[in-house]
């Protein structure tokens, strides 16, 4: 039988290039899950790999483990980028046998690779930008085949690394002749490109909420006005001031069914578990635009998804409280001979 409240892990830092986000989201999630009444431990992963637990001393990995297992019935990842967000953690727990939020192994290495996912986006029917994608680009040769197939799309367009995130990398590009040094730039991050055609309309996010198959629902959908930006980008994400992030979002009830509607279906079809958010424009006319799915999104307060839970009238402690509790409470056996946290 299971605790009345899990105690609780949460694992923060990592080597990204979104280690400073990481780090916010984690310190809030440790927080929100104390004021709900969790028994939480702060574990903030270094660039080197070692792990703090609560301000001690760092540790290595092997010793990592199985001070987790002893002090936490289920890992909080409030992790993102690398490592934290393409199924290298989710990995690494579920070989020390420990239940943890979030998705799984396959649905982070897939969510994390923005051509696969418009791969798998197509294949359920959901409308996408046109655009072009490269693998493994690695020479000159192949940079200059991935800038002439993008300069047959209509401008403005959108040059990202394939495996990145918080719109790392990324670069608006206004005509043909600023591709090259676009993909350069998206390739000191990742040597698989994705350039995307730019569409005109409103920009909104969909959380979801529990498991696949499980009786996931979708939260308001939260609508993205970057100010004196062109885009949203790192600095429009998590600069003060920066963005206008308005929850509902202004656009009229059938495009919000359809943007809800194709963020469950996403969910689903990533078998995603515990959360999910997922990225649209909205055109004038027409079905919304898939952009990209995240699934460890953005945790702190004022982040996309605890915006639209508040607007859904969920608190912030009470969403992490969820989460944890549907973590440690989902079914699950290891597939190594560690026993369960919670027996």
């Amino acid at each position: 039988m299971s605790r009345s409240k899990a105690r609780v892990a949460v694992c923060c830092g990592g080597p990204s290039s979104e280690r400073e986000i990481s780090l916010l989201s984690g310190r809030s999630v440790l927080a929100a899950l104390r004021e709900a009444g969790h028994v939480a431990i702060g574990v903030e992963i270094g660039r080197d790999g070692r792990f703090t637990f609560d301000g001690g001393p760092a540790v290595e990995l092997e010793r990592a483990l199985p001070l987790l297992r002893s002090s936490a019935d289920v890992v909080f990842p409030a992790l993102h980028g690398a490592f934290g967000e393409d199924g290298t953690f989710q990995g690494l727990l579920e070989c020390a046998g420990l239940r943890y939020v979030g998705s799984g192994v396959a649905a982070a290495a897939l969510a994390m690779d923005k051509d696969l996912t418009r791969r798998i986006a197509q294949s359920y029917g959901i409308r996408l930008a046109p655009g072009v994608a490269a693998r493994n680009v690695r020479d000159a040769q192949a940079a200059a085949r991935v800038v002439d197939g993008a300069a047959r799309l209509e401008f403005p367009a959108f040059v990202k690394p394939s495996r990145s995130g918080s719109s790392v990398g990324v670069t608006r590009v206004a005509d043909a002749a600023a591709l090259e040094r676009a993909v350069a730039a998206a390739l000191e991050h990742d040597d698989c490109i994705v350039v995307e055609q730019g569409i005109a309309g409103i920009e909104v996010s969909c959380p979801v909420i529990g498991d696949a198959g499980a009786g996931a629902r979708a939260l308001p959908v939260v609508e993205i006005v970057p100010k004196a930006h062109e885009f949203f980008d790192y600095q429009a994400k998590y600069t003060a001031g920066h963005s206008d992030e308005i929850c509902p979002a202004r656009i009229d009830a059938a495009a919000t069914r359809a943007v809800q509607h194709a963020s469950l279906l996403l969910h689903d079809a990533f078998c995603c578990r515990s959360m999910s958010r997922s990225d649209f424009i909205v055109p004038a006319h027409g079905d919304p635009v898939f952009l990209e799915l995240n699934i460890l999104p953005g945790m702190t307060p004022l982040s996309l998804l605890p915006k639209s839970a508040a607007t859904a009238g969920m608190s912030y402690p009470e969403l992490c409280s969820q989460l944890a509790q549907g973590a440690y409470e989902r079914p699950w056996r290891s597939q190594f001979a560690v026993p369960a946290a919670n027996g």
